[in-house]
Formats: structure tokens, sequence, C-alpha cells
């Protein structure tokens, strides 16, 4: 949060500055002749680069996602304001907005051990995608409810993945729960799927194993590049 607070301070300082500057109000500096003109351009001045984003991303792209980020964490923090620790954990998080996906990935299976004084090593995550038409479950101890997550290639339908021949689909509330490894018990057959940060697949968040639907080859999800999506407001 602070850092995103620190962004939005710069962000908007800049703005005011150019705006300031395009009224003959205040003098400019070699710094604001390139972040003026990178703005024109519809270029991301690389000092607001600030956490990851495809290279080709424009200036109005980035606005209306960091837009998007700033929402999501005042949510987060009037929960933890309102509620402490049990009203932020029961929080849906949009996990492609977050600033470092990574750490809370790795928050939720520190807290899952810390409540259950186990150790991370025994831990495994275990997926569970909701049905759209349902009310999502309440959240146990172990669980975390992650929203915005696109898969492409396939479908899922009860909790089973089918190809497909649709570009992507939005999943609905998705449940991350951890458990000890030795009561992963699989119900059927499953097919690894990577989650990427973005659509430009350049950065691998971590993999998820789902069931698949009957008659469904493991090989052909990996020959149709099936995957998982955190994020693809830029593109």
């Amino acid at each position: 949060v602070n850092a995103a607070v620190k962004l939005l301070q710069i962000v908007r300082r800049d703005l005011e500055d150019a705006i300031q500057i395009c009224k003959g109000e205040k003098k400019q500096t070699n710094f604001h002749r390139s972040m003026i003109s990178d703005l024109a351009k519809g270029i991301l001045p690389s000092h607001w680069r600030c956490y990851t984003v495809p290279s080709g991303c424009t200036v109005i792209q980035w606005i209306t996602d960091f837009s998007d980020r700033i929402k999501q964490l005042q949510k987060v923090s009037t929960a933890s304001i309102s509620g402490g620790t049990s009203a932020l954990k029961n929080l849906h998080v949009w996990l492609g907005g977050l600033f470092n996906p990574e750490a809370y990935i790795t928050a939720t299976r520190q807290y899952v051990a810390q409540a259950n004084g186990w150790s991370l090593e025994e831990l495994a995550m275990k997926v569970i995608v909701t049905d759209k038409d349902l009310k999502p479950p309440e959240l146990d101890e172990c669980s975390f409810g992650v929203t915005g997550l696109k898969l492409q290639g396939a479908e899922c339908k009860n909790s089973q993945l089918y190809l497909t021949l649709t570009i992507s689909a939005d999943l609905p509330v998705t449940i991350l729960r951890w458990i000890k490894k030795t009561e992963v018990k699989p119900s059927g057959p499953e097919v690894t799927l990577p989650v990427y940060l973005n659509t430009t697949r350049s950065e691998l968040l971590f993999t998820v194993n789902l069931p698949m639907a009957g008659q469904q080859k493991e090989h052909s999800f990996y020959e149709r590049g099936v995957a998982v999506i955190c994020s693809s407001a830029l593109g």
C-alpha cells in the first residue's frame, strides 16, 4: 500500500507540473521535457514503471489499470481498518491487480502455516473454481479468494476443464486453499497449468493442478497452450 501511495503522489505531481507548464505558470526542466514528450507520444514515463507491465503498454492503458489497482488497495485498507486481519483475509483479491502478486501467494502460505503450526514444506495449493451461478462459498482459515483470472484455450464447468475454441474465458471467484501434501488426493485425472501475470506470458507466477473432464487428454492442453492469466487489462 505504501509503495502505491508513493507512486500515486509522483504521478499526481508530474501531471500537475505538466498542466502548469502548458499554462505557462511553471518553468520546465530537462526532466519535464522528457516526461511531457513521452506523454505526448503515449509512452509510459520510465519512472512510473514501478511494477511489471507489458513493454508495449501505452500511458492511457497504464493510467486506467493503475486507477483500478488503487481502488483495490482502498478496499484493502478499508477492510483492514474496519475489520482487522479477519476482514482482510476474507476479501476477494484481484490477483493481477496487486503490485507484487508473488508476495501475496507467499503470504497466504505463511499465514496458513503459522495458524496451524505446519512447516511451509508440508503445504500444497489446491485450486477450486467456483460456479459463476452460485454464491462463492465461505472461506475457511486455509482458503483465500481471488478474482480477475482468465483461462486461455479452455473453459471450466463444474470445476472441470474442457478444451474450447474460445480464445479466453473469465473465471469466477477462484479459491486458493493450502492443505498438507499428505491430504492431496485427486478425484480424477488432472493437468498442471501455468499461471502467468499477463497476456505476454513472460512472467510465470506459479502452476496449478486442475481436474480434466472425461475424455480429455492431458497432452492436448499442453499442445493448445492452455494457461491461466491474472491480468489482461494491459494487453
